[in-house]
């Protein structure tokens, strides 16, 4: 054995821990709700403090794919991704971690204890206390498309049962569609049988807010900002991932709907009040925001968030705007209020792209959504002349989930790229 190691297979094994390091904070970046130039941003943070010369990555909704170089010595390593979440708090923990990497001083070894340590120092809420959240927010939206207060109970109790039950099958491993489908037939059934008891008269929209805790707003919002700034495959798989969740949604509700009330209308009508929507929209905001594990200080913000986006798209709605409109105004109106946070002088932590996210869940039109794919279903079992008018109805709701979410997004995005952040986007 010669005396002194070959200097190429040193310098590639250390090229691959530099690479198998990044790509561990890529996958954990992505598994806690990050976008695209957010993971890619962690990474390259990592490799080059790591000692890489260059690094270049490709980001898939089921892998990262990375090459880090050195002189003449390229490596490409390869890692997969697993469950897709929110966490807020991990997340920023760990642009934290890469943030102080490219600082340089640190190993691949410091790196990789940084990220086992982080699992168990970051804090997280109990899991009834995420449930509670989850039914909050629920009967918020409920008040926010116009149930009756009679029927607030029930939906909380659904929606807080429901989100027990999802957090029991995520650990178990259930497909997450599957998943999906069990969790909105079980909130929608529980709210439509609560609101029968108690005499309500809106029960179709109680049994459609019960199963808002599953709408995908982050997925979404993220897909839309990952096609803007040149992801469009990520950003288009996210889309997919958004259309089936959708859809497993509706075949949980409709299933629902079939056994405690077939024949249901379920038209929304959500209550003009300025006051109320603002209300209402903030504890939403905030009820999600404790769902994506976001830090007591930063629920406030949400909150607040929240506030902001309903009271500026109700303003609108009263001139007469339109929804697209009033939505894209709103979340102009949050974005800003959260670079205004994110200033210096002000210290407010993590005041981040996932709080303006989070400020502008409310105005995702979730029951919409639903209400298009339930009379899509419906069409078949319907008269040539009924199924005209529901088909119309449906392409309607569809529309206008669409143009919402474009207009959400697009407000959000313009701010982001005239505004970007100083460490991550």
């Amino acid at each position: 054995m010669s005396e002194y190691p070959d200097p190429v297979i040193v310098r590639h094994r250390h090229l691959e821990q530099i690479a198998m390091a990044a790509l561990a904070v890529g996958r954990l970046l992505m598994e806690t709700g990050a976008k695209s130039s957010v993971v890619k941003t962690g990474m390259q943070k990592i490799a080059a403090g790591l000692g890489a010369e260059s690094s270049h990555s490709r980001i898939g909704y089921a892998s990262i794919t990375m090459t880090v170089t050195h002189g003449a010595n390229t490596i490409t390593r390869m890692i997969s991704i697993g469950h897709h979440r929110v966490d807020m708090r991990l997340n920023h923990a760990v642009r934290d971690l890469c943030t102080r990497a490219e600082r340089g001083g640190m190993s691949p070894e410091d790196v990789s204890a940084g990220l086992a340590g982080l699992t168990g120092r970051v804090p997280h809420y109990s899991k009834i206390a995420i449930a509670v959240a989850a039914g909050v927010a629920c009967a918020a939206f409920g008040r926010l498309l116009g149930t009756d207060w009679i029927s607030v109970a029930p939906i909380l109790v659904a929606s807080t049962v429901a989100q027990g039950v999802r957090m029991a099958l995520i650990a178990r491993g259930t497909n997450v569609f599957v998943l999906i489908a069990i969790v909105a037939f079980l909130a929608s059934a529980i709210a439509g049988v609560g609101s029968i008891l108690a005499g309500s008269e809106t029960l179709g929209i109680a049994m459609t807010a019960a199963v808002l805790l599953l709408v995908p707003g982050v997925p979404s919002m993220n897909a839309q900002t990952d096609i803007m700034e040149g992801f469009p495959t990520l950003g288009s798989a996210r889309f997919v991932t958004v259309a089936m969740i959708l859809i497993f949604i509706t075949v949980g509700m409709g299933v629902a709907r079939m056994i405690v009330a077939p024949g249901l209308d379920s038209l929304l009508a959500p209550p003009a009040s300025l006051l109320h929507q603002a209300v209402f929209g903030g504890l939403a905001a905030a009820g999600f925001g404790l769902m994506f594990n976001f830090g007591i200080g930063t629920l406030v913000w949400a909150a607040v968030a929240g506030t902001l986006a309903l009271a500026v798209r109700t303003t609108g709605l009263e001139f007469g705007w339109s929804l697209t409109a009033a939505s894209f105004v709103g979340a102009v109106a949050v974005a800003l209020w959260v670079e205004i946070l994110g200033e210096r002088f002000l210290k407010v932590p993590h005041a981040g792209q996932t709080l303006a996210v989070a400020g502008c869940i409310p105005m995702v039109p979730g029951g919409a959504a639903a209400q298009c794919i339930t009379g899509l279903l419906e069409i078949s079992t319907l008269s040539a002349a009924e199924a005209q008018a529901a088909l119309v109805g449906s392409a309607s709701a569809g529309l206008e989930v669409v143009f919402t979410l474009g207009a959400i997004g697009a407000g959000l995005t313009i701010v982001w790229s005239l505004a970007p952040r100083r460490e991550f986007p």
